[in-house]
């Protein structure tokens, strides 16, 4: 990243501050009732609206290319390709967390999480390290091996031959 997109994202970072805290000055002075509550308002809402403004400036460097996702789900091996344990923890995370967002959303408190869903989000992502765990080894072993095949002395016998 140069020093002019630098400076875009430094003066979009500052637009959502400054927003974030125009939010919250607004819910504070304008709503009518209890300081607490107006204090719970005034903070929820910042929080919203800097999560969205943070989400928003992601998206924007993900259209114009300054984020490169075309290699997000590619497997590091040689052979390339799509990974499926990135795959599947990315969907698992995804239905997972707009599930949890949908409820929350839905009931306005915080639910109690399952331990099955926790374990589901444990399986896709050990199934994840391991597949990292293993393209680390096979890249070890190769590299391993190839060393030793360069650097092994010659144990023929010169004279063998003749």
């Amino acid at each position: 990243m140069d020093s002019e997109d630098r400076k875009i994202f430094l003066w979009m970072f500052l637009g959502m501050v400054g927003i974030t805290i125009a939010s919250a000055f607004v819910i504070a002075v304008f709503i009518s009732g209890d300081p607490m509550l107006k204090l719970k308002l005034a903070v929820t809402y910042a929080l919203l609206v800097l999560i969205f403004l943070f989400g928003f400036v992601v998206l924007a460097a993900i259209a114009s290319g300054v984020i490169d996702i075309s290699k997000l789900l590619e497997d590091d091996s040689a052979a390339g390709g799509a990974s499926t344990s990135r795959f599947q923890l990315l969907i698992f995370t995804f239905v997972i967390g707009m599930s949890f967002a949908l409820i929350v959303a839905s009931s306005s408190k915080l639910p109690d999480v399952p331990t099955n869903i926790l374990a589901l989000l444990g399986i896709s992502a050990s199934t994840y390290g391991v597949s990292k765990g293993i393209q680390a080894g096979s890249k070890d072993n190769t590299n391993a091996s190839s060393t030793t095949q360069k650097d092994a002395p010659n144990t023929a016998d010169p004279n063998k031959g003749q």
